[in-house]
């Protein structure tokens, strides 16, 4: 299954959000917390005009608590690019049950971690959609909004269309949010290191 997904930053503070949404209907449904490791190959240098193309070639490791429910898991996206924006993915996971031997491993196969993105996730819901909200560590707040219809044999056009649609939707909300309807975690945070 193709999936779209379109996430924007967000200016406004977590409680303001909680306020806006709640007049609105919304309800909060759970929150979560997310840490991942990004490893690349050795051999691909990093730099400031590769970042995407080195992301989208990283093996996350990734550790989830949802409630009392905890996960780890060795992941893989396959994301299809076009423009520097994300058409569509499909994601890969492997369920693991140690976080440092999974890394110890990669290590030795020759990879090497490239940025730690951590992030807690608070998700509202009403009337089927799902908004989660992303606050993540040194660099803010985003908004991740998915699409659950499946984009396989979807036109680029008509998929940079839906998202464009999905943004007009967002702005109906009252929310402070950026243009850009593709930012990406990993790339931020690396572009503030480099």
């Amino acid at each position: 299954m193709r999936q779209i997904e379109i996430t924007v930053k967000v200016d406004n503070s977590l409680d303001e959000v909680h306020n806006i949404l709640e007049k609105q209907g919304f309800k909060l449904i759970r929150t979560s917390r997310i840490e991942d490791m990004y490893l690349k190959k050795d051999g691909i240098k990093l730099g400031k005009r590769n970042i995407l193309k080195v992301l989208s070639n990283c093996v996350l490791i990734r550790y989830l608590k949802v409630g009392n429910d905890e996960f780890k898991k060795i992941t893989y996206k396959k994301k299809d690019y076009k423009n520097n924006k994300v058409l569509s993915e499909i994601k890969y996971n492997v369920n693991i049950d140690d976080i440092e031997k999974a890394y110890n491993l990669f290590l030795n196969l020759g990879f090497t971690k490239i940025v730690d993105v951590k992030y807690d996730v608070i998700v509202y819901e009403k009337e089927g959609l799902e908004l989660a909200f992303q606050n993540v560590e040194g660099l803010g707040l985003l908004l991740e909004v998915e699409n659950s219809n499946d984009f396989t044999g979807i036109s680029d056009k008509d998929i940079i269309k839906e998202k464009r649609k999905m943004v007009k939707e967002l702005a109906k909300l009252g929310l402070k949010t950026s243009k850009d309807y593709d930012v990406k975690k990993a790339y931020e945070l690396i572009k503030l290191k480099i």
